[in-house]
């Protein structure tokens, strides 16, 4: 396959989609002024003060009432509105879908209303054409939308504030909505960020439904949070009952002026929702049927450094993955994760390493399930500012798959590393 052939029209597409002049802001509905109406003017003989006083108080109220109507079918004036436009234009050398150039896009809003000051109610609202990763195009990127044109509300929940604690509640929350706990500083916004065992800290921010989130940060920059999270109670599953699946995170961390790091604990009810379809695969391969299905346990530790530069920043992560299920002997496995982001010129210049784990079955006929290593996989992107409401991204990413798990060719194999190249470029639109 010609692959840098067919991307030199990468950039032509690009020049169609993406004008260099964009001008930041941020909607903010204001209510609009109330006018009062004004009376003719009359003869000085007929002027009576007080006669004036109470006719312009009607002409007010009656304004007023004109306002209140007006207003009732618009934003409050505390509502915020900012959102922000994707184009991806790539392809993705031996994939198994396609090698073709594809180009998707991806469109988000995010509503933030406060009634007190001091709350919020957050309402986010995305769409795109991006498919699943499983279904759609291989490239992707992190910014990409699962979805098939149609908006939908991906994240609602309001945030309010008791003493110094900080409370949110909703029916879409996911389990990082308030954690304040930084694991990593990795941008993570090219390739590895688009697909599920690639992004970072993966494993412990999973969990989407209505729930219940707790976090506080102290002046000393220690910072602490806690959710639990109920991903099937808007069905008859409900929420922390027998049936259905709840997650519980735990986080703590420390953050400096050029340190910190934390530890996230997540558990789950369900090992085979943990990495969406794939190991909803692997439970149906392996018949690990529901009753046997005794959930997972995951830990993120990571830590960040800012030299003296303040142009360079340092991450290190590991996220370790412990399944469970009665009569089967899972192995815990592990990822680790190095990333770098450094200024340069007018944009910033990242790059990472991640280990990718998974798991193999040495022998279909015995409940033992093997740690298995996969490979890794290398990403180098620039993020370009025009100006402050556009960016460009250019960017490679290969994989490099271990020799022993390069191919589904043997029983020793359930997982492997596809040994892919992937380049393109995104242009991100903010408003």
């Amino acid at each position: 396959m010609k692959l840098f052939k067919r991307l030199l029209i990468a950039p032509a597409t690009l020049v169609l989609l993406a004008p260099l002049s964009v001008t930041a802001n941020e909607t903010n509905f204001k209510a609009v002024s109330s006018y009062s109406s004004s009376r003719a003017v009359q003869s000085i003989q007929e002027f009576n003060p007080l006669k004036e006083v109470a006719t312009s108080k009607s002409n007010l109220d009656i304004s007023e009432t004109r306002f209140n109507n007006y207003e009732a079918g618009s934003f409050s004036e505390t509502t915020t509105m900012t959102g922000s436009a994707a184009f991806q234009v790539g392809a993705v050398d031996q994939g198994d879908r396609t090698e073709a150039v594809t180009a998707t896009y991806s469109y988000n809003i995010n509503l933030n209303s406060s009634f007190t000051g001091n709350d919020n109610l957050y309402v986010g609202i995305e769409a795109g054409n991006g498919g699943t990763e499983f279904t759609g195009p291989n490239f992707r990127l992190d910014s990409t939308n699962n979805g098939d044109d149609s908006l939908k509300i991906t994240s609602l929940y309001y945030q309010f504030p008791i003493n110094k604690w900080e409370i949110a509640t909703g029916t879409l929350l996911d389990n990082d909505d308030l954690m304040p706990t930084i694991t990593s500083t990795y941008s993570d916004g090219f390739f590895l960020g688009g697909y599920s065992t690639l992004s970072s800290n993966f494993y412990v921010f999973q969990g989407t439904g209505s729930g219940l989130a707790v976090a506080r940060s102290f002046d000393n920059g220690f910072n602490f949070s806690g959710s639990v999270i109920g991903t099937g109670a808007s069905t008859s599953s409900g929420f922390l009952t027998k049936e259905g699946i709840d997650v519980l995170t735990l986080s703590a961390g420390y953050d400096s002026d050029n340190l910190g790091g934390g530890v996230i604990y997540s558990k789950s009810d369900s090992l085979c929702n943990l990495a969406e379809q794939a190991l909803t695969t692997f439970c149906n391969d392996f018949e690990v049927a529901a009753l046997a299905d005794e959930g997972y346990k995951t830990t993120s530790i990571g830590a960040y450094w800012k030299p003296d530069n303040d142009k360079t920043t340092l991450s290190i992560t590991t996220n370790i993955v412990d399944l469970d299920a009665k009569e089967i002997d899972i192995d815990t496995i592990a990822d680790f994760q190095f990333g770098i982001d450094h200024e340069i010129g007018n944009g910033i210049l990242s790059a990472s390493w991640k280990t990718i784990p998974f798991y193999k079955i040495p022998d279909l006929n015995k409940a033992v399930i093997k740690g298995d290593d996969t490979g890794s996989y290398i990403e180098v992107y620039y993020t370009y500012n025009v100006n402050d409401s556009l960016q460009i991204k250019p960017g490679i990413a290969f994989a490099m798959p271990a020799d022993d798990a390069n191919s589904n060719t043997t029983d020793d194999v359930y997982t492997y590393l596809y040994d892919w190249t992937a380049v393109g470029v995104e242009a991100a639109f903010k408003f």
